[in-house]
């Protein structure tokens, strides 16, 4: 066994069945090692797409299983970048493994160009990943070795970069099978799940919650990260018996049915969710690092006349929202917290009247809720292709289980407000954080390749085409089934939008002022695969009927600019902005 050979079956053993690669000269050792393992090769047609469709299937795996992608060494690396910071930003477990010049090639002249094909791909990567290392198995331990791994999947997870020069690939491995059940056993021992005992964020929140009149619990994206199982949050919730709400990623956790599902909040959402946040009188966030966008641009404000507990991994997160008012701030593993929040005596506690109180505040939650919905159906319903017909067309499709959206655009956050999840549906946002366009597609792609089955990629017309080359991957492989479901509203309507406001113009953003309208219905030709057009709602339902799980399903959306009360930035007397309060907004139309 040689050092490629010896690192592919690392990754094998920890459960890894699908490695995603562009070939390329400076790995080829590697290339070779993944091609003649039992390991599944999908060979993408972009590096960026390589690392996007890992992240996919690693999300796809709940978080438990990394993704891998193989690349080779210069611009094969600096291909990556954008879809290795996504995933650095939306902590999803990666190895990367890429090759390198020969190890006497390497620049150490400080000039800016040495060996063929060469750059500093550790010092360009480690600012968006765990940890970054080059693999000299003479000179890294084995123990060290296993420690950088790990990291992928420890504490707030995350990609890690590791770079083999080629001289180094195909050294010989003395005792190789020893040397990998060490590194694996390590491994193992660090991500296994900690053990019971003293939880003090479990214990705070319980004791919180048993004098609450008004709780509330909000579940985040972390959860999902974690890999806490969903009928275990389920059964949980049920105990505690109080409204939850959710960020937009985590939607799907809790189907849109149940009785304690409020929807979510944020700047653009509900209101009924909005208001029954800032009236609690405590709220527990699971997973929710309070970040910008989910709290509507103001943490210190968000559940503003509660006791608030934050339970995060990450202790920069927890730095950072130090001196928020009202608010105990708990680094701690969220396994073991909602381990111990399931069995701790006393957590729905009834001090004097509480009982009362909490039964008459889940009544009213509940009446906000209904009349909230009302007034959506009156607003929204209308017989036209919008954002929000087509988005409760996908949520009532028996055939749709798993969902990869865009991760930026219009139309995507129409889809985000208006999602209805049934059970067992999950969403997977394509770049969450980062919001890169054009990642559904090979996000989907690794979806795919993980096994799941009803996979929609939702990608706008824009997006799709920047990383259009990777429908020669689903060509290439016809196993992978994906439905590509296009919002397509004709250029970048966000973009369109903010331009207007802004310039009273447009520019660069649609065929009436720059680029072309592109005619998928060409390209589903090309790579042989069958194309629906829809301009109607029942055209739409009809294909996603359709018992065929290759298509290219083209949406024609039209939209009239409005989703609803949403916040919205005014300006003070001095002209500084500001934002409006989230439990400001309401249903009088701008």
């Amino acid at each position: 066994m040689n050092v490629a050979e010896f690192l592919v079956a690392i990754v094998q053993r920890l459960g890894v069945n699908t490695v995603f690669s562009v070939t390329g000269g400076m790995a080829m050792h590697i290339n070779r090692a993944v091609a003649e393992s039992s390991l599944s090769a999908i060979y993408c047609n972009h590096e960026q797409a390589v690392v996007a469709a890992a992240d996919g299937y690693a999300k796809a795996r709940g978080y438990a299983t990394p993704g891998c992608a193989v690349v080779t060494s210069g611009p094969g690396v600096m291909n990556t970048v954008n879809s290795v910071a996504s995933a650095y930003y939306d902590s999803v477990p990666l190895f990367i493994i890429a090759g390198q010049v020969k190890t006497a090639d390497i620049n150490r002249h400080g000039v800016r160009s040495h060996g063929a094909q060469e750059t500093p791909q550790l010092d360009v990567l480690r600012p968006i990943t765990k940890a970054v290392l080059r693999y000299d198995p003479r000179e890294v331990a084995d123990e060290s070795l296993a420690r950088f791994l790990a990291e992928a999947m420890t504490g707030r997870k995350g990609p890690v970069f590791l770079e083999v020069p080629l001289d180094l690939q195909a050294l010989p491995v003395v005792e190789a099978e020893r040397r990998l059940d060490l590194v694996c056993g390590l491994i193992a021992e660090a991500i296994a799940t900690p053990e019971a005992g003293d939880c003090p964020a479990a214990e705070q929140s319980a004791h919180e919650l048993a004098k609450a009149r008004r709780p509330v619990l909000v579940l985040g994206n972390g959860l999902c990260i974690a890999a806490v199982p969903r009928d275990v949050i389920r059964r949980l919730v049920e105990r505690l018996g109080v409204p939850v709400l959710f960020t937009w990623p985590a939607a799907h956790i809790l189907k849109h049915s149940h009785d304690l599902n409020f929807g979510c909040a944020g700047g653009l959402a509900p209101t009924h969710a909005n208001t029954i946040l800032q009236q609690a009188d405590v709220v527990l966030f699971l997973g929710v690092r309070l970040d910008l966008l989910t709290t509507a641009f103001n943490p210190a404000q968000f559940g503003k006349r509660a006791r608030r507990i934050v339970v995060e991994c990450d202790p920069r997160e927890i730095a950072k929202n130090e001196g928020l008012p009202a608010t105990l701030l708990f680094q701690e593993d969220l396994r073991r917290v909602i381990s111990r929040l399931a069995s701790v005596d006393g957590i729905t506690g009834t001090p004097p009247g509480a009982a009362e109180q909490r039964r008459a505040w889940l009544a009213d939650c509940r009446q906000l809720r209904d009349a909230d919905r009302r007034n959506e159906a009156e607003a929204f319903s209308k017989g036209i292709l919008t954002a929000y017909t087509m988005t409760r067309t996908l949520s009532d499709a028996t055939s749709v289980r798993y969902i990869v959206p865009t991760g930026s655009g219009y139309a995507v956050e129409g889809f985000a407000r208006f999602f209805r999840p049934r059970e067992g549906v999950t969403v997977a946002f394509a770049g969450h954080c980062l919001g890169s366009m054009g990642l559904a597609l090979p996000m989907a792609i690794g979806a795919a390749a993980a096994g799941d089955h009803g996979i929609v990629c939702l990608e706008g017309d824009g997006g799709l085409l920047f990383n259009v080359q990777e429908l020669y991957t689903l060509a290439a492989n016809t196993r992978l089934k994906v439905r590509i479901v296009i919002m397509n509203n004709c250029g970048y309507q966000s973009i369109i939008r903010s331009q207007r406001r802004a310039f009273g113009k447009e520019f660069g953003a649609s065929a009436d002022s720059g680029l072309s309208a592109p005619r998928f219905e060409l390209l589903a030709d090309a790579v042989g695969i069958p194309y629906t057009r829809c301009e109607t709602v029942a055209e739409l339902r009809a294909a996603l009927d359709l018992d065929d799980p290759r298509r290219i399903i083209d949406v024609f959306l039209e939209e009239d600019g409005y989703r609803g009360p949403a916040v919205m930035t005014k300006f003070d007397a001095d002209g500084k902005p500001y934002s409006t309060d989230i439990e400001d907004v309401n249903w009088d139309r701008p």
